[in-house]
């Protein structure tokens, strides 16, 4: 390749890069003229927040700080978080144990191990897990958290329960999109070699393929922990347990210092949440 051939392709001022650039702007015009955005609104309603940040003078406590820190409600709040932390870990857990043997059927190079051929009847087979594996991905992460927890609360009653299950199916679905994507892009050259030394799939697998995704795993459990913590406090406003059934409780009632304490609880558990998964991926990169 000359040095003209060079120039060329690294010219940012080609035709297609220009195409892409002018297709998006479009798009972007598009989108913010039909959703009515505007840089006007926003500065205009910037003194309608701050109004209602300091509270309505006709309510008692009804602004948002000072946060209110009193022991007895505080120690209330803290055990809802724990609760929260328990029903986003226990969700985990469910979301893994579905999410992780399925990622290998949502993944062609793995399922290919596991059921080899390429004609006939395998190659139904294998079409047929493949599409239903996303298929069930597809659902149940599409469908929101709340909705799952609304369909739970009706067949399990109020309580943490519904809450797990919500979060167990929705993020099942995540991982297994992770997951699977994961897998198909590890290297193809550890699992050839030792195939061809006859070894079955359960070894390749083990051998070939775990040794490259482990971090990857790890990494994407992990903030999946940090944002079922984060939706864990959301399904409570329907029932679902945990902080978000006092900050619903709260905002309804307009003790808004209240919300600003669960705000700050919530805020805090997320961060050493997230101090931790950082110490735990460290480990494994």
């Amino acid at each position: 390749m000359n040095l003209d051939d060079i120039k060329r392709q690294t010219n940012p001022f080609q035709p297609y890069n220009i195409m892409v650039l002018a297709v998006s702007l479009i798009v972007v015009a598009w989108c913010w003229h039909s959703t009515e955005m505007g840089i006007g609104k926003m500065l205009d309603g910037w003194g309608n927040m701050l109004t209602y940040l300091s509270g309505n003078p006709a309510i008692a406590d009804s602004g948002f700080f000072p946060p209110d820190f009193a022991t007895n409600r505080l120690a209330k709040y803290l055990l809802s978080m724990l609760e929260t932390v328990q029903m986003a870990f226990l969700a985990l857990i469910l979301s893994v144990l579905i999410a992780f043997p399925l990622s290998f059927f949502a993944s062609k190079n793995t399922l290919s191990i596991i059921i080899p051929g390429i004609r006939g009847m395998m190659l139904f087979i294998k079409n047929g897990i493949y599409t239903g594996v996303r298929l069930f991905a597809n659902c149940s992460r599409s469908i929101n958290e709340i909705i799952w927890a609304l369909l739970f609360v009706s067949a399990v009653g109020l309580g943490p329960m519904p809450g797990i299950l919500a979060l167990g199916i929705h993020t099942s679905g995540v991982l297994i999109k992770l997951f699977s994507e994961g897998i198909e892009a590890i290297q193809q050259e550890p699992i050839d070699a030792l195939t061809a030394t006859g070894a079955g799939f359960v070894k390749v697998i083990r051998y070939a393929v775990f040794p490259q995704i482990t971090p990857f795993f790890v990494s994407m459990t992990l903030y999946r922990l940090e944002s079922d913590v984060r939706s864990a406090t959301i399904l409570g406003f329907t029932g679902a347990g945990g902080i978000g059934v006092y900050l619903f409780d709260k905002l309804k009632s307009y003790e808004n210092r209240d919300v600003t304490t669960i705000l700050i609880i919530i805020v805090v558990t997320v961060a050493l949440i997230d101090r931790a998964s950082a110490a735990i991926r460290a480990k494994y990169t």
